[in-house]
């Protein structure tokens, strides 16, 4: 497993020049959220979802994050430049915490989940979970926490596309 903290760790790397805000959400109870904006002259990152190439970083990029402590998972809502929404995308974890410096983080468990704005559904990373699971870094409940975590999400409104635009929608606001 792997910590990853709300801003998502990649933004430790120099290739990526950003500006980002982190917000304690009020009306719940330990959810925080936080909002990254790509500046120029940061490097595009391409992506591979289900076989369509398609950018998510890069100059005007924005990366909002909901992280609430109480849940098993973290998502991250992309946009492009000109604010169209380009995936919800879900990190399932084994946990979710504050680190020794009080950031919020999870402790990502390999699988995620993608759901397009069409409302398709996609597992991801699924081969990275076998591969953990078959050199012992995780457990075999571990592993089978992941798929209940990722069946739990597609069985709930977190899969509703018109309930996930909603929210994205008012989290967004609170930084615009």
């Amino acid at each position: 497993m792997r910590k990853k903290d709300i801003l998502g760790n990649f933004v430790k790397n120099p290739n990526v020049i950003y500006e980002h805000s982190i917000k304690k959400i009020t009306d719940e109870p330990e959810a925080y959220s936080a909002l990254i904006t790509f500046l120029p002259g940061c490097r595009e990152l391409h992506v591979d979802t289900d076989g369509i190439i398609h950018c998510l970083a890069g100059a005007g990029y924005k990366w909002l994050m909901y992280l609430p402590l109480h849940e098993n998972w973290c998502i991250t809502v992309f946009y492009d430049p000109d604010g169209k929404l380009l995936e919800w995308y879900f990190d399932i974890s084994k946990g979710n915490f504050y680190d020794e410096n009080n950031m919020p983080c999870i402790d990502d468990i390999f699988l995620d989940l993608v759901i397009m704005p069409d409302g398709k559904v996609i597992t991801i990373d699924a081969d990275e979970l076998q591969e953990a699971f078959d050199k012992n870094e995780i457990t075999k409940d571990d592993y089978e926490h992941a798929y209940k975590v990722r069946d739990g999400i597609i069985n709930s409104k977190w899969n509703d596309v018109e309930f996930l635009s909603r929210f994205s929608d008012k989290l967004l606001a609170d930084y615009l």
